[in-house]
């Protein structure tokens, strides 16, 4: 099988962002921590820095979701949410992979995430009620 026009649609996981709603979303960003969380648990730096599966899983949670089929309103729900520096994560770790610096995928993966799901599982409870 070649690569064509459709390739990409073909091998797209999920529905385009017109068929989904936000919440989807926002609980993808929330599952997606929750597997970083889960990937470095038990792990220092040294450990996680010599370990490329787990380096390379939680890049891709990282790149896979940053909360730009968000929508505003809900964005300015929780000012403490840095949707900028995820969206700015996101971009850096798509466009710059060769020189990803495993120090701050850790520091971001292991202080700077898992403050941010109780604010998220908040605002889609308010949401589903």
């Amino acid at each position: 099988m070649g690569y064509g026009p459709g390739c990409a649609t073909a091998c797209r996981r999920r529905p385009s962002v017109s068929s989904r709603d936000w919440i989807h979303w926002l609980s993808d960003i929330v599952d997606a921590i929750q597997n970083v969380v889960e990937y470095t648990r038990g792990m220092d730096f040294e450990s996680f820095a010599n370990d490329p599966r787990t380096l390379h899983a939680v890049v891709y949670c990282f790149i896979s979701n940053t909360g730009r089929h968000i929508p505003e309103e809900i964005q300015n729900k929780d000012p403490g949410i840095p949707w900028d520096k995820m969206r700015g994560m996101r971009n850096f770790l798509v466009h710059e992979y060769p020189w990803i610096s495993p120090r701050i995928v850790w520091e971001t993966a292991t202080k700077d995430l898992p403050p941010l799901l109780k604010p998220l599982r908040q605002i889609i409870e308010d949401f589903e009620v």
